[in-house]
């Protein structure tokens, strides 16, 4: 951060992004272990036995996955704190990916029935779009691929969990050590 001749920030300065490396979820219920594992991995926690690892502190299941109760406690478990903010904003995102903060989303980027897990790891200024969105996704449809860029227009469209009557807009839980 940069300070101006009077003592006031003036600017907020990237200073980092978040160290996150894409990973593969390995079952169809496990993106927020996976996402969790990102994060931890990103925090410098070694997680050495990986999703299944992280998934016995978590308890995702079959046809439920996790709720955000079980990934605030997983965090703790592994020493981290966890900030979850509902609802957030693309300037918070970028606000901790910029300090090399990860952090978790639930979002719906295909239109499915259910929600799914995912990690921002840095915001970007963009002429065209205004911000960038950087996207670790466990579970891109094309095996290939493992991140996402998404316009800030289109990931608000998109950054929202679904409940069986309504949506919780823009849940975002931010992983540091």
């Amino acid at each position: 951060r940069t300070f101006g001749s009077n003592g006031a920030r003036a600017v907020n300065v990237k200073l980092a992004i978040a160290a996150v490396t894409p990973i593969r979820q390995r079952t169809q219920f496990s993106c927020m272990s996976a996402s969790m594992l990102m994060c931890l991995k990103a925090n410098g926690l070694p997680c050495d036995g990986g999703e299944d690892e992280v998934n016995k502190v978590m308890g995702a299941a079959p046809m439920k996955g996790a709720a955000w109760e079980q990934a605030l406690a997983c965090a703790q478990h592994y020493g981290c704190r966890a900030t979850l903010t509902c609802p957030s904003t693309v300037a918070q995102l970028k606000d901790w990916t910029d300090r090399g903060i990860p952090v978790m989303i639930a979002w719906n980027p295909e239109g499915r029935e259910w929600s799914h897990a995912s990690v921002v790891f840095d915001v970007v200024e963009n002429a065209e779009h205004g911000m960038l969105i950087h996207v670790a996704d466990p579970n891109i449809p094309d095996p290939d691929e493992r991140g996402r860029v998404v316009p800030k227009k289109d990931f608000y469209a998109k950054w929202y969990e679904k409940w069986p009557s309504y949506m919780v807009r823009r849940p975002a839980m931010a992983i540091e050590r």
